[in-house]
């Protein structure tokens, strides 16, 4: 049997313990983000009902994951092409036929929302699906929760959520 003295099998426990006991991602491309703390960039801000795992998937779309138990996950993206906030507006049309969005107006920002309820995997989902517009910039929201959760209905269906009063 081959013995390896304790002291050179430390090192490799502390790294093995401590990067599991850490909630900070390696990947430079994600951060989590505590209760009460916010994303922010240009007019819309962020922020969660619980912790969150934020990943930037390009430099215009991000995604977040609650890290316990999943029951809701969120992705916007700013629109910065010219004509590629009417597509979206028609891809929305076309994914909610028949149906015309609320509308809002906050902080000079105009905001449309469409809602819709799905099942997926069996379980009853609420979507939201936001269009942010304010002078030159728009972004889209997507938003996904369990729909009996009255909780994350509430937090995520105030439009005042997104925006960053400027």
């Amino acid at each position: 049997m081959i013995r390896v003295p304790f002291y050179k099998i430390l090192p490799f426990l502390f790294i093995l313990t401590s990067a599991s006991v850490s909630s900070v991602p390696l990947d430079p491309d994600q951060k989590v983000y505590q209760p009460g703390e916010t994303f922010t960039e240009n007019f819309i801000r962020i922020d969660f009902p619980e912790k969150a795992l934020v990943r930037t998937e390009s430099r215009k779309r991000w995604r977040a994951v609650p890290l316990k138990d999943r029951p809701w996950l969120a992705i916007w993206r700013k629109l910065d092409r010219v004509g590629e906030e009417t597509l979206g507006t028609k891809v929305l049309e076309a994914v909610f036929p028949n149906v015309t969005p609320e509308k809002f107006s906050i902080y000079r920002t105009e905001i449309l929302r469409w809602s819709k309820e799905d099942n997926s995997g069996g379980n009853p989902l609420q979507l939201y699906f936001f269009l942010l517009r304010k002078e030159d910039k728009a972004y889209t929201f997507y938003i996904a929760f369990y729909k009996e959760r009255q909780d994350l209905k509430d937090w995520f269906s105030d439009p005042n959520r997104y925006l960053n009063p400027q």
